[in-house]
């Protein structure tokens, strides 16, 4: 996960304005709610709401939107987007709060923590929305299903991948947004117990909170490289280490010196690739995310049993496939949805 901060997202469909105009002809007729409306649902033709609520606002959500928002135009859905404007799990159980009180029919979760988010999730469901979490599990909770990346395994491999480059020796510091994310603690996990049963020869130096905030990539990795002067790699399991860490050695004339990698294809990142700066990512089939969330809220309204976890896959980026593998992977999505 990057940071290059946008303006904070929130894409609403027309279809609530008809909503709008619905509801204030059914009261101008003194009918009320239209006959068969249920809360969640869209009064003409009674179509489901989905609302997606990511972490926070980031670049790295983009294409994760355009899944669900092609998904639900495919299916015939409402669909919204109610991004909290930071990582910040209060904010995130606020947002969920107001989408309790509207009635939404289901939300897709993007979890900053997972007990912090156990409670208004039981919230949801005891109203009667169906939740399920995509990109960052919160697996103590009620949600239905997760759906993104098996993230110890990608850090496993990742970690295996980096050994590889390293030659089994040296030291690395870890780059991570935020200590309390699920999904970036079994990263690191999984990375650890690469580096452990592989390359025992490599010394994890250190686990560094970057609070996913570009900006503070960059202070942390200046001051792991004056702790560490000799250090030989920096791993980032979160989108915006990578970049901050080859713009620090650009600009310190240590490019090349030490090994950056990480994951998730921000610009930045596959310009360092381009640039010899980074040595490869991580890279996530975020529209697949998006796009299955309103396949798997669609089957949840419908009462079908979901499958605990839904794993679409990663694919490492290097200079070898950085100019292909958005097609091949946009060709398997096809063949797959």
């Amino acid at each position: 996960m990057g940071q290059a901060r946008p303006n904070t997202t929130r894409i609403v469909s027309t279809a609530l304005v008809v909503l709008a105009l619905s509801a204030a002809l059914a009261h101008a007729s003194g009918s009320g709610e239209p006959r068969g409306s249920q809360p969640g649902m869209h009064p003409q033709g009674r179509k489901p709401v989905f609302v997606m609520v990511p972490k926070g606002v980031h670049p790295y959500f983009e294409p994760v939107y355009k899944g669900f928002t092609d998904a639900a135009a495919r299916y015939d859905v409402v669909s919204e987007i109610d991004a909290p404007p930071r990582f910040d799990v209060g904010l995130q159980v606020k947002v969920i709060e107001d989408l309790i009180a509207r009635g939404v029919s289901g939300i897709a979760i993007s979890a900053n923590d997972d007990k912090g988010l156990v409670a208004v999730i039981h919230e949801a469901v005891q109203a009667g929305i169906k939740v399920i979490t995509f990109d960052a599990p919160a697996p103590s909770s009620e949600a239905l299903t997760y759906i993104g990346t098996d993230n110890e395994s990608a850090g496993f491999e990742a970690g295996k991948r980096m050994a590889a480059e390293m030659r089994g020796r040296g030291t690395v510091a870890i780059l991570q947004g935020g200590l309390d994310a699920t999904n970036l603690n079994l990263r690191t996990r999984g990375f650890r117990r690469a580096l452990a049963e592989g390359a025992p020869a490599i010394t994890v130096v250190g686990v560094v909170d970057e609070g996913g905030d570009f900006a503070e990539s960059v202070n942390q990795t200046e001051t792991l490289l004056d702790l560490h002067p000799s250090l030989s790699a920096i791993f980032s399991v979160s989108a915006e280490g990578a970049p901050a860490a080859a713009a620090v050695l650009r600009r310190q004339g240590k490019a090349g010196r030490v090994l950056v990698a990480g994951f998730d294809d921000l610009p930045d990142t596959l310009q360092g690739i381009r640039d010899g700066l980074v040595s490869f990512c991580v890279v996530q089939n975020t529209y697949k995310m998006g796009w299955l969330s309103v396949r798997r809220l669609l089957d949840a309204v419908a009462g079908r049993a979901l499958p605990r976890i839904i794993d679409t896959g990663v694919v490492f980026v290097d200079r070898g496939n950085q100019d292909t593998y958005k097609a091949e992977m946009e060709a398997d999505n096809r063949r797959e949805l």
